[in-house]
């Protein structure tokens, strides 16, 4: 121990010694310091007990050369550390964007000597204030400015973020942008703030810093250059920040994209199973047959199960339907009925739309499950309690820096959108669950899921549109839809009939699924077609250069091993250039035509399909070649 050690501490080096270390040693950080001690290596921070009974924060550094221990005690660069934990100890829970801005406005402090320093950012969506660090400032001070609004006359910080330029208080007892916040003041113990804006590399307002003197003063030059480099080294961790969990949660959607194809394709060749031999077997039976309804709900059961199956699509923002033109405010009065059916019967649900009608192209199913999901969640807010709902509709032009404000994150193309929100006066909701509110497998219900949300986000980003929430504890939630808009659809025409007249042809199957060759063959054969089977991509592009004369079809499955369906449509092509493909695929017939774009395919069969759809499917594509 040097004499610089233990003056700092008011004692001598006898009094020092006359105890073990840790006996001097803050209980809270006693036991980061024995740990150190005891495995020989190690950096903590504690605090050292002085005469006076003060506590002082020095970095204690462990090291073990052969064999035997050092320590060496430096005082902390930041004397106003009481309430800091251990270094290597970091709170529970805290983010590595927080511990680094914390870092930086400590280190701001050791440059400005009895100055305070606090880093305060702005949700991008609501403008109101977020706390990134303020270590030497009270907790009570920085709970208080947490959520304000940003605005022309809001302190240092918010008028700084509003105008995104440099603001300085000198004295905030008489400056009338504290006119507010005096009292705040007062509870940190500050006369005077300077605060400069912190920006993105684009120049977009991220929030602002801020230093505070305890007495009224002006700052100098070298106050504000410093604070501005400060501010500028923050952009750019508070920016990595964002595109680093960006591409966390693209890496976790394409993850889940992953798995939710897996699953569609087996599930859907299931599926293809169980009806197509349903089917079948109701061809046999008699109407009057005791077996005639139970097939029936077996059918009625399967196309509930596709339903689901494009749910899961929709997880990772994949269609697995053909979008069509809806009128929104139509979709909305449809859904009025089953609507109410899910609120308690202390829930007002009330209505408002735009007047003039409302086009979108889009799932009618995929919106309408929009529209209950967030009607369900808005009851569920509620609870027992008395509460109302608004379901609303607008037409709305943004421009691109509008919608970068909804959503940094999106990118949408400015012009004309429908907007459709769905309100509620319920709990509301904290912003550590906002921040998960739409992860998959995430929710707050004792017995939920949590994927009706998820859900939701993958079925507007599939629309490209996008979806943004709006909650605040105790006032309630806003979920508001951005959907382009489209021509308003014209009335609907009659359906056609099913099922088109045709000769026998002889069609090849290519599938990987033996269950789902067995159950097409069965269905052509009992239409009166010749049917060849192929197991795999190879076998199916082997059999066709063997009888390509004779195949007048190729039913080929888009999902395979060896050789995928797009491999195998090439190599039919290069065998002969007229050669009539219907793929089968459980994504929407859209997405598939866009995928094979100019290749000319005689149809998509979308998985799973009932029979006469199959029939139709072959008779239209066989129709196109003869005609």
């Amino acid at each position: 121990m040097n004499r610089p050690f233990t003056e700092r501490l008011g004692l001598t080096n006898a009094e020092f010694c006359a105890e073990p270390l840790l006996a001097w040693i803050h209980g809270e950080d006693r036991h980061d310091l024995k740990g150190a001690l005891d495995s020989g290596e190690g950096r903590v921070c504690a605090r050292v007990k002085t005469r006076e009974g003060d506590w002082v924060p020095f970095d204690f550094h462990v090291k073990t050369q052969g064999g035997v221990s050092s320590i060496l005690g430096l005082l902390h660069f930041d004397s106003d550390t009481s309430d800091r934990p251990a270094v290597t100890d970091p709170s529970p829970g805290r983010t590595a964007l927080q511990e680094t801005l914390e870092a930086m406005a400590r280190i701001v402090e050791a440059k400005n000597p009895g100055m305070k320093c606090s880093i305060l950012l702005v949700d991008p969506e609501t403008e109101r204030v977020v706390v990134g660090a303020g270590p030497s400032l009270p907790a009570e001070y920085n709970a208080a400015i947490a959520g304000l609004r940003i605005g022309p006359m809001v302190g240092s910080c918010g008028t700084a973020s509003f105008w995104n330029i440099p603001v300085v208080v000198e004295n905030i007892a008489e400056d009338p942008l504290w006119s507010e916040l005096r009292e705040t003041a007062e509870i940190a113990g500050v006369s005077a703030c300077w605060s400069h804006p912190i920006t993105a590399t684009d120049g977009k307002v991220l929030g602002a810093m801020a230093l505070y003197s305890a007495d009224p003063c002006a700052p100098a030059k070298h106050h504000m250059d410093g604070l501005e480099i400060a501010a500028r080294m923050v952009g750019l961790a508070v920016e990595r920040s964002r595109l680093e969990d960006q591409l966390r949660q693209a890496n976790k959607m394409e993850a889940i994209g992953v798995l939710a194809g897996g699953i569609a394709h087996d599930f859907n060749n299931l599926l293809v199973t169980v009806l197509g031999n349903a089917e079948l077997a109701l061809n046999t039976l008699p109407d009057e047959a005791e077996a005639t309804p139970l097939l029936n709900d077996i059918v009625t059961a399967g196309q509930s199960a596709s339903e689901l199956c494009d749910q899961i699509l929709g997880y990772a923002g994949k269609r697995a339907s053909a979008t069509e033109p809806l009128e929104c405010n139509s979709l909305v009065k449809e859904l009025r009925g089953l609507s109410q059916v899910t609120l308690s019967k202390k829930t007002e649900l009330t209505y408002d739309l735009e007047a003039e009608p409302l086009g979108v192209l889009g799932v009618r199913s995929q919106l309408g499950q929009v529209i209950m999901n967030l009607t369900t969640n808005a009851s569920e807010a509620i609870g027992d309690n008395c509460g109302r709902i608004v379901i609303g509709t607008r037409a709305e032009t943004y421009s691109r820096e509008e919608l970068r404000l909804r959503n940094p994150d999106a990118e949408l193309a400015p012009g004309d959108y429908v907007r459709l929100w769905v309100s509620d006066t319920g709990i509301g909701m904290p912003k550590r669950i906002q921040a998960k509110i739409f992860d998959p497998f995430f929710t707050t219900k004792p017995a939920g899921r949590g994927l009706g949300l998820a859900a939701v986000l993958g079925i507007i980003r599939g629309h490209k549109g996008l979806l943004t929430l709006d909650s605040e504890e105790g006032v309630g939630t806003t979920f508001s839809v951005l959907l382009p808009r489209a021509p308003v659809p014209s009335p609907a025409l009659p359906p056609s009939k099913p099922g088109l007249a045709l000769d026998r042809a002889r069609i090849l199957i290519v599938d990987d699924e033996a269950m789902v060759r067995r159950v097409l063959k069965r269905e052509l054969e009992a239409a009166g077609h010749s049917v060849v089977c192929a197991a795999d991509g190879q076998e199916g592009v082997d059999v066709f250069r063997r009888e390509a004369d004779s195949i007048d079809c190729v039913l080929l499955d888009l999902s395979m091993p060896k050789l995928d369906g797009e491999e195998v449509f090439r190599e039919l092509r290069k065998i002969r250039r007229d050669a009539t493909v219907i793929l089968s695929s459980g994504y929407a017939e859209e997405e598939i035509i866009e995928r094979f774009h100019g290749a000319e395919l005689a149809g998509v069969l979308k998985k799973p399909f009932q029979e006469h759809e199959l029939l139709d499917k072959v008779a239209a594509a066989l129709c196109r070649t003869t005609s």
